[in-house]
């Protein structure tokens, strides 16, 4: 066997667990926006009301991490169909969360974070796909606005008993959305952050982390302009 045909088959015999682009843009990405889902709906209040989406949201994301997680057995050359799978599993979790935004269980600004990280594994599947990558079945990433829990933009203050309410609120969304950021992105510096949650200053977000590092809610990895923040 001449050293072309010796690489032929060693290709052919190439599994998507061996392929480094896969593993690092489609399924490392991939779990951990189903981590996110899971920490969403482990924090999501536990009422009658909210109990089926829940189960809806968690279930769409145990079968989006048994499909990328069956991708990876899949011989590379012959990968369509299970990336195909995964690619369809990630579009209708996406479905069920802008279902789950639109009642109240998450904010715009979530959401946003999640679709965002999920059009990047969808491009990142294109070529795997031999067409255009699926992010066309997804629309646009929705560009970030400042609203409220339910999604409706908050209305003027005309006292200052709401506006200390609508700025305790604001400031809580800044920490759901930081954590969001580091549960699908894992370490975070403050300008991977900032470049997130655009129109909020670095110093605002410094403050945010000196509150959630007092809480126990995340850790510092580092010293000054190298430090980086990390979920606990």
């Amino acid at each position: 066997m001449d050293t072309e045909a010796l690489i032929k088959a060693t290709e052919s015999t190439k599994r998507l667990i061996q392929d480094d682009n896969y593993y690092r843009h489609i399924f490392k990405k991939t779990e951990r926006i189903v981590s996110v889902v899971f920490y969403i709906t482990h924090n999501i209040k536990d009422v009658p009301a909210n109990r089926v989406q829940v189960a809806d949201m968690e279930t769409s994301a145990r079968f989006l991490h048994d499909a990328v997680i069956t991708s990876l057995n899949g011989l590379q050359h012959m990968a369509e169909e299970e990336v195909r799978k995964t690619a369809h599993a990630l579009v209708a979790l996406l479905s069920k969360l802008t279902v789950a935004q639109a009642a109240g269980l998450m904010t715009t600004e979530v959401l946003s974070i999640i679709e965002n990280e999920a059009d990047s594994v969808l491009r990142s599947m294109g070529p795997y796909l031999g067409e255009e990558p699926v992010h066309a079945l997804v629309a646009e990433p929705r560009t970030v606005t400042r609203r409220g829990a339910t999604g409706a933009v908050a209305r003027p203050a005309s006292r200052p008993v709401e506006q200390n309410t609508r700025e305790k609120v604001s400031h809580q969304n800044r920490k759901d959305q930081i954590k969001a950021i580091m549960a699908t992105q894992g370490e975070v510096s403050i300008k991977d952050i900032s470049a997130v949650l655009t129109g909020i200053s670095e110093k605002t977000i410094q403050r945010d982390l000196n509150d959630m590092i007092e809480t126990n809610d995340i850790k510092r990895i580092g010293e000054r302009r190298w430090s980086r923040y990390v979920l606990l």
